[in-house]
């Protein structure tokens, strides 16, 4: 037997809903191996945690490693140019650069320091933008998907920095590339998503739902659709829910010289 803490979270008004539904698209994942697994719930930090038991527990928890990553929790589990699946937390709580919890919780909570001036090199193009230019610019809100590289470790103060690998900065960079808007939906699941979008007025408008973690969606806008007319048409059918609008055209904007 073993407890893992899945590298996907569950939080909003309704969790315990949301925690039923993640519970049943994992079992169709495992089916046909000797194991049983059971949701045990959700850590401080709503980290999923599952305990799963039975002969092919190796092979369930390597693929559970791969689909949605897991925690390392303590902090001896983490290295110097690992790369690491997070959220982002607390977008604008300091100025000097952004946070991400990546599942340490022992010897204490630990997130990992993305600094400012890694985050202009990567997605300012060197340009003295602030913590916030960058949020908005790239929708780098809270419980936002990352995947990041842990660049230095600091084990008797507890700090972690770390910039963003280099899938994550190709995806960004391919999102400014494409003249398409991006929503992000953060707070739901992947089958209630799609179907708002599919009751709404705003089919025709939206390509596909990308999902990006077990609550966090992505529609891509059709070409010449605005993200902004998206979020006023179906924001009343997702209530307590925040939807943010990535444009592509404001992010370049932000990186050209004045």
């Amino acid at each position: 037997m073993v407890v893992l803490t899945l590298l996907e979270k569950c939080y909003s008004f309704r969790w315990r809903h949301f925690l039923k539904i993640f519970e049943s698209t994992l079992s169709p994942l495992i089916e046909g191996l000797e194991v049983q697994f059971k949701i045990l719930g959700k850590t401080g930090e709503n980290w999923i945690q599952v305990e799963v038991f039975g002969s092919d527990v190796p092979v369930v928890t390597r693929y559970l490693d791969l689909k949605f990553g897991l925690a390392p929790v303590s902090l001896e589990n983490l290295n110097v140019f690992e790369e690491v699946r997070g959220k982002i937390v607390d977008a604008r709580r300091v100025g000097y650069g952004l946070y991400v919890d990546v599942g340490v919780s022992s010897p204490r909570h630990i997130d990992v320091l993305l600094p400012l001036h890694i985050l202009r090199s990567q997605l300012g193009n060197g340009k003295k933008l602030s913590v916030t230019n960058l949020v908005e610019a790239f929708a780098l809100y809270d419980n936002h998907p990352l995947t990041i590289q842990v660049t230095s470790i600091d084990r008797t103060k507890g700090k972690i920095e770390g910039r963003l690998s280099s899938s994550q900065y190709s995806l960004f960079e391919e999102w400014v590339s494409l003249d398409f808007d991006r929503i992000l939906v953060l707070g739901r699941p992947f089958t209630e998503v799609h179907r708002v979008v599919k009751r709404s007025n705003f089919e025709r408008d939206v390509i596909k739902v990308l999902p990006l973690g077990f609550l966090e969606q992505l529609l891509l806008c059709k070409l010449g659709t605005e993200g902004p007319g998206i979020i006023n048409g179906i924001g009343s059918m997702l209530p307590r829910t925040p939807l943010h609008c990535f444009s592509p055209k404001k992010a370049r904007i932000i990186r050209e010289d004045p």
